[in-house]
């Protein structure tokens, strides 16, 4: 796999990272980990510069772990009878 392969597979990864966010935000905190470790690792192989996936996977973990933490919220105060 040539480099530009390298970063295509890690890019792609991390916007799909952020794409499911919206439908599945656990799913999408599994897949932006996995890009920014594969990013990481590819840097170091290659010594490329990979801040863009770097940046949009973080996007991805964070926009994830947002989206289920107000789901969270909104299935306990339904729930717990809070309107």
């Amino acid at each position: 796999m040539n480099t530009q392969e390298k970063k295509k597979s890690s890019l792609v990864l991390a916007i799909i990272s952020i794409i499911v966010a919206f439908g599945f935000p656990v799913l999408s905190i599994f897949v932006g980990v996995f890009a920014l470790a594969l990013a990481n690792s590819h840097q170091k192989e290659s010594g490329l510069d990979y801040k863009n996936e770097k940046i949009l996977s973080i996007i991805g973990i964070v926009l994830g772990v947002v989206i289920s933490a107000l789901i969270c919220i909104a299935l306990i105060s339904q729930l717990s009878g809070i309107h």
